[in-house]
């Protein structure tokens, strides 16, 4: 049986097993940016995708584990250096490969431009519109500001609460994310008119990632994905993705094979 515990600013969860699935060595610290939803969020309730999903995953493999909820630009240097860091849904990039360890692919991110009067189907198109809102700290700032020219605007933002808020309010023309966090937030904030979304410009895996001090991270990652495996047979997983993204895009989801 799994319990949470607070300790210290930190949600503790500890597996209480016995005999030869109880838990061995350190526990994990599992770094969680905050104000990641739908994905995480380090927080007992309303953890998120990759926040439910790694509970189950400590309880299942018997690890104990520490979730640390930062600022996001805390998260991955924090992670990289400690021999026991594990960082929740984190894009594999080009730039990101060499740096982590990739534990469990867990979900496609598909990142798009949603606005609300307008679908952009590319970076320049929405730059000329308007100002346009973006994640601080993320290849996706830095690919925005790569192309802008002249007066054009990039609005960093440190939580994608505030980029929605943007939005809203008619200070941006548009916001640059992942389209299962837009689309999220903007029906938590009962937020109106219904967001319009052009073609994705990129893709990428959302996995869980480990510092490359990691100890023992070849045998965790397996243990994880047999676990991960038995969720998808035994419906956890489906039950995890319906609670945060409803049943239409979690079996959307689930049709292109996750």
């Amino acid at each position: 049986m799994a319990r949470f515990r607070h300790a210290g600013g930190l949600l503790v969860l500890t597996c209480a097993l016995s005999g030869p699935l109880a838990a061995q060595g350190e526990p994990l610290n599992v770094y969680v940016g905050q104000g990641q939803m739908p994905f995480a969020d380090g927080v007992a309730k309303g953890a998120g995708l990759f926040g439910e999903l790694m509970r189950e995953l400590c309880t299942r493999t018997a690890q104990q584990c520490v979730f640390r909820s930062v600022p996001w630009r805390r998260v991955l240097s924090e992670a990289e250096g400690d021999p026991h860091g594990v960082v929740l849904n984190l894009g594999r990039t080009p730039e990101r490969e060499a740096k982590f360890v990739w534990l469990l692919d867990v979900l496609p991110t598909p990142y798009v431009l949603v606005s609300l009067d307008h679908t952009f189907d590319n970076l320049k198109d929405a730059l000329q519109a308007g100002p346009v809102a973006v994640m601080a700290g993320t290849p996706r700032a830095d690919e925005l500001k790569r192309i802008r020219s002249g007066d054009q605007r990039v609005v960093e933002v440190t939580d994608p609460l505030q980029a929605a808020e943007l939005l809203r309010s008619g200070r941006v023309v548009a916001w640059y994310e992942i389209d299962l966090r837009a689309f999220y937030l903007w029906h938590e904030m009962n937020a109106q008119p219904p967001l319009l979304a052009g073609k994705p410009l990129s893709s990428t895996r959302s996995h869980i990632a480990g510092s490359l001090k990691l100890e023992g991270a070849e045998a965790l990652s397996q243990k994880m994905t047999a676990a991960f495996e038995d969720m998808r047979h035994d419906g956890s997983w489906q039950r995890i993705l319906a609670s945060y993204l409803g049943l239409d895009r979690s079996r959307a989801l689930l049709s292109g094979g996750w």
